[in-house]
């Protein structure tokens, strides 16, 4: 048979057919869009790719071939011309590389048999080498390599290759190979297994990274008489290109960056004049080279006026007067194959810049705390990452605050005292900290040079005053005369000339031996520092500050930052005495010739009533003395513990029960918080008792104590109220009042107390007590239930009632317990019942009648 190499009813599909004059060949691959194709009816591409096998390989197979249908009989004298070509690329690294083979028909030898090919055109490298095989699969297949190429292949030139053998497992078999018209084998001996053959031809290797594409055309077969190898005859074939490729083939090319673009042919071509291609993004690339091999190619820079494309592509190719592209026989070549679109590399011409830099305001005169924005503008929007910052000038830093995905971008910044002045702010540079960028869409990041610019008119004067430092500008004691005894207490102060802040915990060192430890005052423009006197003290006739220590970590600055000058804070007190020998008298005796002088306690109503749960009342308190000299306290005691007492000096608020006043907390007002929220009417008695001292001498003058009593909370408006539990009615009656008392706020709303079940025996025993206690709220002239205010009684403790008597008694008990609630609260409950008992007489029985109720 014979075969001219015309290719008909072409198809890539795998497992289908395509026909080289008329016979039928198996396509074999992967299936990819590249593996195989078409360039002209004479020849086929094959392209592998690593991870390319055909359906019935194992994953460490790359394959692309056409496999023979027609076998070809054991021992048939066979030639074999065709022309080869390898196209450029990375060279080949597989571990075995088949080009073509004449391949064993293993259904003859046997099911399950799987032979390697009898002879095989191999790559080992990037050099051609001729393999043979031969031998018994079942015994021992014996290999041997006839010949390997000196020289590595040249890539993109075709290799005119004929074949002669006879493939027979005896001494009649052969093997002649010539390359190029020179016979570089001539093999004599056994060959294949003895079973039918047919050709393949293709790429067919161990799988590899690198990519790699081969051309076979005008392929003839003729089996029977062999003539004498001649030089091929090459039909004729219309040059013409077969791929177009782009280096880099994606990613994103802008203005000033080369791309190289290069057209393969099915065979060698010459070119003369200079081609160009014409690009999709307007622009052109120009020939560069490759005349005389099958690849020409081409090169273009991408400029600023070039369009933006997602997708380069090459639209045509231009041949200006004089230009060519022939083969050797001067047929000009079919240029059609060149349009393609490389999708993956775009064209990006514009690189993100800024272009301009504007402040506001843009001129004046910006001084400390005054803010200023500049902004940036770009030829294109951008994206912002992390927090840039531009550098100025006067030391400041202005940080991004908006802007991202336009092309504007905005930073601000606030003139400091620190700021140097500067008859022009300028912007000297951007910043990017770690993770901050600027960036297009493209992800190319900008170009930030333009940012540097000076805004002539816009001075930046931090100092609104002469540059001042922190310093301390008064020292002060509290008390600043008098003799301090162990255990008293003494406040310094230091007044700076503007608001300082302190950190860590700075002391104060004093002549006698002692230390006063920073209290508070930071972030205003007085420090205040206290001292209690220790009997290891020494004594000494005037109290000095020696200086001021900053332990590790502490320090006074400004708002700036700036260290305090704490020199000023050296003083003496004259008049401040320090005797640690003895103690402050806790019960002064008149001395026979006081120097005090009694204060005198005034009260504006001594019953006063409160509302719970936050109600308040003003105490009406004042205190004065005719000595000035004299240091006047006021010492309260008896306040509960649901109730405080804040003065308006300075909003500090007392609670315990004995607290001691100044006379000047006590004269700016002082207001009573009450937080019960019980059910009873607890009545507290604070007993008021002003004192005077002389600083000098230490005589100490009191006044006589007063009490003011503080109702919690106000009873109910006068009302008539009948019980749905007892059917009877009970009316409230007011207490009288002697003065007019001081509004206090709202009461809020209360909670019922929880209450625990109690015995028959305790029921028996409240109900004896109740009853007494009741029997004395009985008002003797009207038989009706008394409601003035709270006062100490005592009960007997009568004997516990059983059975009978038990039960009349606590009905009685009971009976009147609700007619006296229901007059003051409106409504029974035994849980209130239980509770005007706790809290009426005090009995001790609040851990099983009632939870505790302040």
């Amino acid at each position: 048979m014979a075969v001219t190499g015309t290719i008909t009813s072409f198809t890539s599909a795998p497992q289908s057919n395509l026909y080289i004059d008329g016979s039928p060949y198996n396509v074999q691959t992967a299936g990819r869009s590249y593996s195989l194709t078409e360039p002209d009816s004479q020849t086929l591409r094959f392209e592998i790719h690593q991870g390319d096998p055909a359906w019935f390989d194992g994953s460490t197979i790359d394959r692309s071939e056409v496999q023979m249908d027609n076998l070809i009989a054991a021992g048939m004298p066979t030639n074999i011309s065709y022309q080869f070509m390898v196209e450029p690329g990375a060279t080949n690294t597989a571990q075995w590389l088949v080009t073509a083979e004449m391949h064993s028909n293993d259904g003859d030898l046997g099911s399950g048999v799987h032979t390697s090919p009898p002879f095989a055109i191999e790559m080992q490298g990037e050099h051609l080498a001729v393999v043979a095989r031969y031998g018994d699969p079942a015994t021992g297949i014996t290999t041997k390599t006839l010949w390997t190429d000196p020289n590595p292949i040249v890539r993109g030139q075709y290799y005119n290759i004929q074949i002669q053998t006879s493939v027979a497992n005896n001494s009649s078999g052969f093997l002649d190979v010539y390359i190029n018209g020179n016979q570089v084998v001539n093999y004599n001996g056994p060959l294949g297994y003895g079973s039918r053959t047919y050709w393949e031809e293709g790429l067919y290797r161990h799988t590899s990274p690198e990519v790699l594409a081969a051309d076979f055309r005008n392929l003839e077969i003729t089996t029977g008489s062999l003539p004498p190898p001649t030089a091929p005859t090459t039909p004729t074939v219309t040059p013409a290109v077969t791929q177009a490729t782009a280096s880099p083939g994606t990613g994103i090319e802008h203005a000033g960056d080369t791309i190289t673009l290069s057209l393969a042919f099915n065979e060698a071509v010459t070119v003369t004049g200079t081609p160009t291609l014409s690009l999709n993004d307007g622009n052109t690339a120009t020939y560069a080279g490759g005349s005389g091999t099958s690849t020409l190619t081409f090169k273009t820079t991408v400029a600023s006026t070039d369009t933006n494309t997602s997708a380069l592509a090459i639209t045509g190719v231009n041949l200006p007067s004089g230009a060519g592209i022939k083969d050797a026989s001067g047929v000009a070549a079919n240029l059609s194959g060149a349009v393609k679109t490389f999708s993956g590399l775009q064209i990006d011409p514009i690189l993100p810049a800024v272009t301009q830099a504007t402040a506001s305001p843009g001129t004046g005169t910006a001084l400390v705390g005054d803010t200023v924005t500049l902004s940036l503008g770009f030829n294109e929007a951008v994206t912002v990452t992390g927090t840039p910052t531009l550098s100025l000038n006067d030391g400041g830093t202005a940080t991004y605050v908006g802007g991202s995905g336009t092309g504007t971008l905005t930073f601000k910044t606030t003139v400091a005292s620190t700021d140097t002045t500067t008859p022009a702010l300028a912007i000297t540079g951007v910043n990017l900290p770690s993770g901050a960028s600027i960036k297009d869409a493209s992800g190319v990041a900008a170009n930030l040079a333009g940012a540097a610019k000076t805004f002539t008119g816009l001075a930046i004067d931090p100092p609104t005053t002469p540059a001042v430092t922190p310093a301390v500008t008064q020292a002060t004691a509290s008390p600043g005369t008098g003799t301090e005894h162990v255990g008293d207490t003494i406040t310094l102060a230091l007044g700076f000339n503007e608001a300082v802040t302190v950190t860590g915990t700075p002391t104060v060192s004093l002549n006698d031996g002692g230390t006063a430890t920073y209290v508070g005052g930071s972030g205003t423009g007085t420090l205040t520092f206290k001292t209690t006197v220790a009997s290891t003290n020494t004594s000494t006739s005037a109290l000095a500050i020696t200086g001021v220590n900053l332990p590790s970590g502490a320090t006074i600055k400004d708002a700036s930052g700036v260290a305090a000058n704490l020199a000023g804070a050296v003083k003496t007190f004259s008049g401040l005495q320090i005797d640690p020998t003895s103690s402050t008298p806790t019960s002064p005796t008149t001395p026979p010739t006081s120097s005090a002088t009694k204060p005198v306690l005034t009260i504006a109503d001594n019953s006063l009533w409160v509302a719970g749960r936050g109600g308040t009342v003003d105490l009406g308190t004042k205190v004065t003395t005719t000595d000035s000299n004299d240091v006047v306290t006021v010492n309260i005691t008896g306040l509960p513990r649901y109730e405080t007492i804040t003065d308006k000096l300075d909003g500090q608020t007392f609670r315990g029960n004995n607290i001691t006043l100044t006379a000047a907390q006590v004269d700016s007002g002082l207001t009573l918080t009450s937080t019960y929220r019980g059910g009873g009417h607890p009545t507290a008695t604070l007993t008021l008792t002003a004192s005077a001292k002389d600083p000098t001498t230490g005589a100490v003058a009191t006044a006589s104590p007063q009490t003011i009593t503080v109702v919690d909370p106000r009873p109910a408006a006068v009302t008539t109220t009948t019980s749905s539990h007892h059917h009877h009615t009970a009316t409230d009656h007011q207490p009288a009042s002697t003065a007019t008392a001081v509004t206090p706020t709202a009461p809020q709303a209360g909670d019922l107390p929880d209450h625990q079940q109690t015995t028959a025996a305790n029921a028996g025993s409240l109900a004896s007590q109740g009853f007494a206690l009741l029997q004395q709220h009985v008002d003797p002239g009207t038989s009706a239930l008394a409601t003035t205010a709270a006062q100490p009684i005592s009960v007997a403790d009568h004997p516990t009632a059983t059975g009978t008597t038990m039960a009349s008694l606590a009905s009685q008990s009971f009976a009147l317990l609700n007619q006296y609630l229901a007059a003051h609260t409106g409504q029974v409950d035994p849980g209130q019942i239980v509770s005007a008992l706790s809290q009426a007489i005090g009995w001790g029985h609040d851990s099983l009648l009632a939870r505790p109720q302040h």
